[in-house]
């Protein structure tokens, strides 16, 4: 992956924070793209850039770090970055437990360069979920579309979630999706396509016409009556963006 696909913004972040913040990236191979001094700010500069990390302070200007990282998995982006919130020591946050539903994580100030830098890795490291309130989304689509309790249907989830946190990872499921679910479930990547494609199947027997017809549309090859695992994966991830 190279600098330009490594961008990361930096939101309500001044002074010292911002010197360590730009000092920690470049030792973990991130380009500091854009600095915003407040939230919403910060919500543009990530539609326009696109970044893998954002890095914000929990006490900015018009809106807090727990209200800003809610308004970032409520935007239509095609990367979903990884958000490292930075708290005063001693300071409060509202709705803790928030903050892990929504995919953030927390680091207390002042930091220095070495841990800055061992958090951004440690984020890199992680398998990510979905924010709680897309889980229970997916959880629906995937009941409405049929799709069967069997291993592909564990499969098509993290396939989805993955699409969700970078849309072009779909572009090469081969390269791009297939070996993280593997690697999360214990399957090769030759069975996560196979009971992807079961899962599909039985959904494409067993499922409502109304609610795929809702979902996929004239998407669909009416041919083939059914969507691939690229189709299905891309276009529930879609469903989750549009959500928004």
């Amino acid at each position: 992956m190279g600098a330009e696909e490594r961008r990361a913004v930096a939101v309500g972040l001044y002074g010292a924070s911002a010197t360590v913040l730009r000092e920690a990236l470049g030792a973990c191979g991130y380009n500091l793209a854009g600095q915003a001094a407040d939230g919403a700010a910060g919500l543009g500069l990530l539609s326009a850039l696109q970044p893998r990390l954002a890095v914000v302070g929990a006490a900015m200007p018009g809106m807090d770090g727990v209200a800003f990282v809610r308004r970032v998995r409520s935007l239509r982006l095609v990367i979903q970055p990884d958000i490292l919130l930075l708290k005063p020591a001693g300071m409060r946050l509202p709705e803790g437990e928030t903050l892990s539903a929504l995919d953030a994580t927390v680091l207390e100030t002042p930091v220095d360069v070495a841990r800055l830098k061992r958090a951004v890795e440690a984020l890199e490291g992680r398998p990510r979920a979905l924010p709680a309130d897309k889980a229970r989304r997916l959880t629906g689509l995937m009941d409405a579309l049929g799709v069967p309790r069997h291993p592909g249907r564990e499969c098509l989830a993290l396939a989805v979630t993955l699409a969700w946190q970078d849309a072009g990872r779909v572009a090469s499921l081969k390269d791009g999706i297939y070996p993280e679910v593997a690697r999360r479930t214990g399957l090769s990547p030759a069975q996560v396509e196979r009971a992807l494609r079961h899962a599909i199947d039985a959904a494409w027997r067993n499922g409502a016409i109304e609610h795929q017809h809702r979902i996929f549309g004239d998407t669909i090859d009416a041919r083939r009556g059914k969507p691939t695992c690229g189709e299905m994966i891309a276009q529930l991830a879609e469903e989750l963006r549009w959500e928004a």
